[in-house]
């Protein structure tokens, strides 16, 4: 089982260099995530967990995202998503005192975006998060908690800076 992730995990680093819409196209036909269509991911993002992360159609993942799909990633349709946003559906436990964190697993939670989402560049959205349509997150935001549909969320934690 870990040479079987080895091999994907080299797989998936060599093609997220292929650069331009040739990459974004290679992409979507060899990583095992399931996709819509108009789906471009650009180079440099890297995708933990592929088969778990679902993407709709009209959508663009921007260079050097990292998407952490463990606990599952629902990305809908027309999602807007800026260079090198975090999102991670899984964090490691560390409740055990007497026991070293690394040892003690992880717990998982999906994370949903939406229909008609912008994410803003360096973004972090964090395991059981779910961002509701039509709402924007500003740049550098590290979202903590599910966002409701036509809002503006920013800062960290990312908090309602406004209805749209």
């Amino acid at each position: 089982m870990r040479i079987r992730y080895e091999i994907i995990m080299w797989y998936q680093h060599l093609l997220k260099f292929i650069p331009g819409k040739i990459g974004c196209f290679v992409r979507n036909l060899l990583l095992p995530y399931k996709n819509g269509y108009k789906v471009l991911i650009w180079d440099g993002t890297h995708i933990d967990s592929p088969s778990k992360l679902y993407i709709g159609n009209n959508v663009s993942i921007n260079r050097g995202c990292i998407i952490n799909a463990a606990g599952n990633v629902t990305i809908s349709d027309n999602v807007l998503i800026g260079p090198k946003v975090i999102i991670y559906s899984q964090n490691h436990n560390y409740n055990q005192q007497e026991k070293n964190i690394n040892l003690q697993g992880y717990s998982k939670a999906p994370v949903m975006i939406q229909k008609n989402v912008w994410i803003g560049a360096r973004s972090i959205i964090l395991p059981g998060v779910t961002i509701q349509s039509d709402s924007i997150i500003g740049a550098g935001s590290v979202v903590t908690n599910d966002v409701p549909s036509n809002s503006i969320f920013a800062g960290n934690p990312a908090k309602l800076i406004k209805k749209r």
